[in-house]
Parts: structure tokens; C-alpha cells; sequence
């Protein structure tokens, strides 16, 4: 995912999430024998991507409640779960998982709505690959119309990038991550809330830094109620020189919440990156967003979180100091 290298691959406490750990020893759980770690930073034992209590890895059981929520019976979620893995699950397993996570992932709520009214793959993929890193470009189909019905600049954006899209633009421009606006940004903090409760669960299948954002970003889209699509491409360009520097991005995840469109950032360790910084780059995906699809600047909010906390602001709000970065878009 963005910003990482697969050269990043290590492995994070489940209690303090420090990555000063050792190997220490192995242990049969259920149908897997297991490394064990020993944490030097808070002098604790674990089993990476164990879901505590359970004889299955967090990203069996993990992967069972997003299959189900695709679509698929309990029969074939344990079918499709126990191909893939090489396990041994059953139904009745499948929804016990379903039962005891059903206060964390909210999906639940609209799947029975949903099959009501649709058939068919209901997440839809595109690839890009710009400046050397790959985006899995995802949206989900039936929460798209079920919400997305009234943000018709919105639903076409999301639905057409298949044409004239861009490709040389952002192999060539900058970035939002790399512009850093001076502005006074007015930031609402939350500890625990939902997005973190879903990431800190999303994250137990991850076995390394470089699978974090994947891993966030696919739960939310398929057992969240409001994600619409992840790694969702924005940019634009100055009036002046439609030819010239332009700024290009993508978010990590797109929300309709509450009736406002949501930009959300996993940035792991939330609380160490500079509000500055980060309001920055959110606030040139808004920018951006607004201008692609018509949508109010007033109707939109940012979000940067990890696990354990989650900073909003109102990017109408944001007051700039400085704009020698930035032109109105084109």
C-alpha cells in the first residue's frame, strides 16, 4: 500500500503494538502450530494474528465474516474459508464468529436489504500502478446505490474511471502527502470510536506492516455500513497551466455518513504524526474530491486514525495561511 515498502515487513505486539520483539519458542493451537513472540517493551508473551480463545488464526475467522458478508451462506463461507486456509471450519463456526463480532462490524444491519435487491459480485476492482506503487482501487456496488443515490457527481466519479483517466498526470505531479499547507486546523479527538474498534480488529490479521492498510481497508469496505470504496484516486491542476504541476492522491478510504462524505487516513500511529501535516493532505483530497464531483467543500469531513485514535476536522473550516502551493482547481 502507499507509502510502504514489502521490504517493511515486521511483526507488532497485540497488547502495546512495539515492534522490539523476539521469537520465543512455538505452540499447537487448534489445527496450526503457532510462533510465539516475547515483547521486550511491555514483557509480554503473544501468537501473532491470534484472536484470543479461538483455535483458528484472526485472519480465519476474519476472513469468514467478510465472505459471509459478500453474499455467501454459511455453507460456502466455510467452504471458501477452509480452500483457502487449509482448515477445518464449520457452519456452526461461521456463526459463532458472526454472533460474538456483531457489536464490532455494523454490516450486518443492511446485509439482508442488500440481497434482497442485489445480485452478483458486489465489489468492484481496478488496479493502478503509479510512481512505482500499486492502488487496488475498490468500490462496494450496493452500498454505493443504497447511499450514494442522491451524490449523483459522486456515483458517476466512482462508477466511470475505466475512461480518460489521467494515468501520465500522476506519474508526473505531486502528491497531497508531499505539500504541506500552513494552516490552523480545529481537531476533534476521539479515542476508541468506531473506525478504531473496527481497524484494531481488522489489524489482528495482519502479520506485518506492509498488510496493515490492506487489511484495514478491505474489512471496513465489506462489514462496515458506511465505507463506499478505498485507494480512490483525486486530483487537479492549476488554472493557469492545465498542462503543468497539478497535485493527485489517494484516499485511503471514502464514507457516507450521517449525511456528509467522510475521507478517512489509516495512518498507524495517529497520535505521533503532525496535525499540520496530515490536515494538509486530507484537505487536497477534499479539494479535489469536491471539485470531481460537484459536491460542497461544507459537505465534506476528514479523518486520520489508527486502533486507539481518531482526529476530525471540517476541511471548510480549515484556515490557510499560506496558499503559494496551491491554486483553485481547474
Amino acid at each position: 500500500m502507499k507509502g510502504e515498502s514489502k521490504k517493511s515487513k515486521c511483526i507488532y505486539c497485540n497488547n502495546c503494538n512495539n515492534k522490539n520483539i523476539i521469537k520465543r519458542g512455538k505452540q499447537k493451537t487448534g489445527n496450526k502450530v503457532k510462533q510465539v513472540y516475547y515483547c521486550r517493551n511491555c514483557k509480554k508473551r503473544f501468537v501473532d494474528s491470534e484472536l484470543k480463545g479461538k483455535g483458528f488464526d484472526a485472519g480465519v475467522i476474519l476472513s469468514a465474516i467478510s465472505y459471509y458478508n459478500l453474499g455467501n451462506t454459511l455453507e460456502k463461507s466455510s467452504r471458501l474459508v477452509n480452500k483457502r486456509f487449509k482448515v477445518r471450519t464449520s457452519k456452526s463456526s461461521i456463526s459463532n464468529w458472526l454472533k460474538e463480532f456483531r457489536g464490532i462490524y455494523s454490516y450486518h444491519r443492511l446485509r439482508d436489504e442488500i440481497l434482497e435487491k442485489y445480485t452478483g459480485d458486489i465489489i468492484a476492482s481496478k488496479i493502478f500502478k503509479h510512481k512505482g506503487l500499486t492502488y487496488n482501487y475498490k468500490y462496494h456496488k450496493a452500498k454505493l446505490e443504497l447511499f450514494g443515490g442522491k451524490y449523483k457527481g459522486l456515483y458517476s466519479y466512482l462508477t466511470n474511471f475505466e475512461e480518460n483517466f489521467p494515468h501520465k498526470f500522476f506519474e508526473e505531479d505531486r502528491r497531497c502527502s508531499q505539500i504541506k499547507l500552513k494552516s490552523d486546523v480545529s481537531l476533534k479527538e476521539n479515542k476508541n470510536n468506531y473506525a478504531c474498534k473496527i481497524a484494531s480488529l481488522a489489524l489482528m490479521s495482519a502479520s506485518s506492516n506492509y498488510e496493515r492498510h490492506n487489511a484495514v481497508e478491505e474489512f471496513m469496505l465489506i462489514n462496515d455500513t458506511a465505507t463506499i470504496a478505498v485507494e480512490v484516486p483525486v486530483w487537479f491542476w492549476k488554472k493557469d497551466n492545465a498542462q503543468g504541476e497539478g497535485i493527485c492522491g489517494h484516499i485511503d478510504i471514502l464514507q457516507i455518513r450521517f449525511g456528509n462524505i467522510w475521507i478517512l487516513d489509516f495512518k498507524p500511529d495517529a497520535s505521533k504524526e503532525k496535525p499540520q501535516k496530515v490536515a494538509s493532505q486530507l484537505y487536497l483530497y477534499a479539494l479535489g474530491l469536491s471539485f470531481r464531483t460537484g459536491i460542497s467543500l461544507k459537505k465534506i469531513r476528514c479523518s486520520w486514525f489508527d486502533e486507539k485514535n481518531c482526529y476530525e476536522f471540517n476541511p471548510s473550516e480549515l484556515k490557510i495561511k499560506n496558499n503559494n502551493n496551491l491554486s483553485e482547481p481547474k
